[in-house]
């Protein structure tokens, strides 16, 4: 736009704009509003003659002036207040970790919707719900024990193994599996809740299949009283080869250098390396002992005659 020339009244606008309150520079409002320096200056110098300075140093406080947002309302029960560790003490103690938020509510005795107390478990103390463990974590000879049958088992043809599933249908015991609270990062197997639902009646299905098998199908054929004694013998003389392994394994455990004894450093050095970097609402682990790690389970023989 050339010297002299009109300025529309959009034009007006944008440059008290630019100049008042993001404070451009002339030469930079006639960049980008193809305006004369000159012509920008004498407008914005008889807004000023019209309506005095007062009126440009409002625009500029207001430029500088942080949006402002009305503070959040105060909580019923704070942090680290006893409420919300009495709420705490209530998620976390071990015959509650199947409760809702309603229920953990009535036992800490507060007086808040559900939504406010599971707010509270997670904001308060990083817990959340999970999906609980119901099955004991296995140990390093369990462990060893399924790669070696795996192992064997590949190489054997498929028609001597039979395989089964079975599946349990409970009557009268919870429904589901009840989620449990526990700090966010912390291993499962520390919140393990026993099964023992007391149903009032259960029943198991068993299925079983098997390939080019030609037999007689059955489950279980009743031994004989001589067959029972030499089965108990057998069992018997495995238990103890068992326990003496067992034993050995304690012994290596316990000395440098032995493969035992490096599975077991690896284990509580990692416990001790998150015992030093975990939060303040995260649970402490124990270290490990030889017996935890290295425990064998024992065959027994059932009622039945026949062996677990």
């Amino acid at each position: 736009m050339t010297k002299g020339a009109p300025i529309p009244q959009e034009l007006h606008i944008a440059i008290l704009t630019l100049h008042s309150i993001v404070h451009m520079q002339w030469v930079e409002i006639s960049t980008h509003l193809k305006v004369h320096p000159e012509n920008a200056c004498q407008m914005i110098q008889r807004s000023k003659d019209r309506v005095g300075n007062e009126f440009f140093a409002l625009l500029n406080d207001v430029s500088h002036d942080e949006p402002a947002h009305p503070p959040d309302p105060p909580q019923k029960y704070p942090e680290w207040s006893k409420e919300s560790e009495r709420l705490k003490e209530a998620a976390f103690n071990p015959e509650n970790f199947g409760k809702n938020p309603v229920q953990l509510t009535h036992l800490a005795h507060l007086d808040v919707s559900p939504l406010t107390a599971y707010w509270y478990i997670h904001q308060h103390h990083n817990f959340a719900p999970y999906k609980p463990c119901c099955k004991p974590k296995l140990s390093q000879n369990n462990i060893l024990s399924h790669i070696q049958f795996t192992d064997w088992a590949l190489i054997q043809p498929q028609e001597h193994f039979v395989f089964t599933d079975e599946t349990w249908i409970e009557i009268g015991s919870l429904r589901g599996r009840p989620n449990v609270w526990r700090p966010i990062g912390s291993d499962l197997y520390d919140f393990v809740i026993a099964t023992d639902s007391g149903p009032e009646f259960t029943l198991m299905l068993s299925s079983h299949f098997a390939h080019e098998y030609r037999g007689e199908p059955y489950i279980w054929v009743k031994e004989t009283s001589k067959e029972q004694e030499e089965h108990a013998q057998e069992l018997e003389e495995e238990n103890l080869r068992k326990q003496e392994h067992q034993e050995e394994m304690y012994a290596n455990a316990c000395t440098p250098g032995t493969e035992e004894y490096k599975i077991l450093e690896a284990i509580n050095t990692n416990i001790r390396s998150y015992n030093e970097n975990r939060l303040p609402n995260e649970p402490r682990r124990m270290p490990q002992r030889p017996e935890w790690v290295f425990k064998e389970e024992r065959g027994e023989r059932s009622k039945g005659g026949g062996i677990d």
